[in-house]
């Protein structure tokens, strides 16, 4: 189906407008809107940024070398193969200019970032639908697959997904992979939260690129170290076309303090282990807790948040925001995900023990009789 109009542009992580509504202080509220880490950002963060007080003197480095260094090191990957950004939001824009294209195929439901930046673009939209009664996992089929790739300049993937939370293994990626190949389609495979998965290993195809010349694998800092105020992205792809990115891009598109940091956090790696065990006990228990809520219908994740169902016709994602809200609770109302059905699916991220019991029993409120 062709898409003419998207929905309106909404993103999860807004304290601040309940701070402007209520007058509550930052601390008392409580943002379940935003799925990044819940260990916070590792303790060596705040160092490094007053480290570099001195050098916000200077302009920061246009090439972000430093950085790409440091992802080269971590990836074993030319450093000619990576570009840097302003978060994964910025080269997303970038990606829908990079070339000339008429349609583009986004697997939906998903991230509206990708629709919005090709749309700009002038690009019209088609999307392949995940179902809901099959759990949102993409069921490969070769035939299926080839008739949509029909005229299409680009693919986008989101995996894990977001909102869904499924994470395809890294096998049936690359029968898609290989699908685009054969239609002489890029293939943009957005993996924001691989890190934050169980074994990042058996879902990421970032280690294939090199091989992959029509494959980009788009990477974000902000999730698994948990700095979505330092805006820290990057693109891996051959060299020709982290080439033709870099032209499009703004000059100095990372600020001194988001490079330092950038460089040094892969260096992270048991914050990173101790993230992963943490999660898969926080979404063990937060599902569990789901699960005993009558009219609230959760679905299974591999990440760090969940995506549930509001099975009560008295009760909307909207009025069940504007209830959390009232609490200083903040959730995401998934009404501007295309394919989600409106008014009725809501995403949350998970937190520290403390945070999601808060959340839990806010619920409860709301869902047991």
């Amino acid at each position: 189906m062709l898409v003419t109009n998207a929905r309106q542009r909404v993103h999860g992580g807004d304290p601040w407008r309940l701070m402007r509504e209520t007058g509550a202080p930052r601390a008392q509220i409580l943002d379940f809107s935003v799925d990044v880490n819940p260990l916070g950002s590792p303790a060596s963060v705040r160092s490094l940024i007053l480290g570099q007080m001195e050098a916000i003197q200077d302009y920061p480095d246009p090439e972000a070398v430093a950085l790409r260094e440091a992802l080269s090191a971590a990836h074993h990957l030319s450093p000619e193969m990576i570009l840097p950004g302003n978060g994964s939001a910025e080269l997303i824009g970038l990606l829908g200019r990079s070339q000339p294209m008429t349609r583009a195929l986004v697997v939906a439901p998903t991230f509206t970032e990708y629709e919005w930046a090709l749309q700009h673009a002038g690009v019209v939209v088609q999307r392949a639908f995940t179902e809901e009664a099959r759990g949102f996992r993409l069921e490969w089929d070769t035939g299926t697959w080839r008739q949509a790739l029909e005229g299409v300049g680009l693919v986008v993937l989101c995996n894990p997904n977001n909102p869904t939370g499924v994470a395809l293994p890294k096998a049936d990626v690359l029968h898609l992979a290989q699908a685009c190949e054969d239609a002489g389609v890029q293939l943009v495979i957005d993996e924001a939260f691989v890190e934050l998965t169980d074994r990042p290993e058996e879902i990421s195809v970032l280690p294939q690129v090199r091989e992959l010349g029509h494959v980009v694998v788009l990477r974000s800092l902000t999730k698994c170290f948990a700095i979505p105020g330092l805006r820290v992205g990057y693109v891996v792809a051959s060299p020709s076309v982290v080439e033709r990115l870099r032209a499009l891009q703004q000059p100095w598109p990372l600020n001194t303090f988001a490079i330092a940091v950038g460089a040094e956090l892969f260096k992270e790696t048991d914050y990173l282990a101790r993230s992963r065990r943490l999660l898969r006990e926080l979404r063990q228990s937060f599902q569990q807790a789901l699960g005993r809520l009558s009219g609230l219908r959760s679905f299974a994740t591999d990440v760090n948040f969940v995506l549930c169902k509001i099975e009560r016709s008295d009760l909307t994602s909207s009025d069940l925001c504007r209830r959390l809200a009232e609490q200083g609770i903040l959730i995401r109302n998934c009404d501007s995900f295309t394919g989600l059905e409106s008014g009725r699916f809501i995403r949350m991220a998970i937190r520290l023990p403390e945070e999601n019991a808060r959340l839990l029993g806010a619920l409860r409120e709301v869902f047991v009789p």
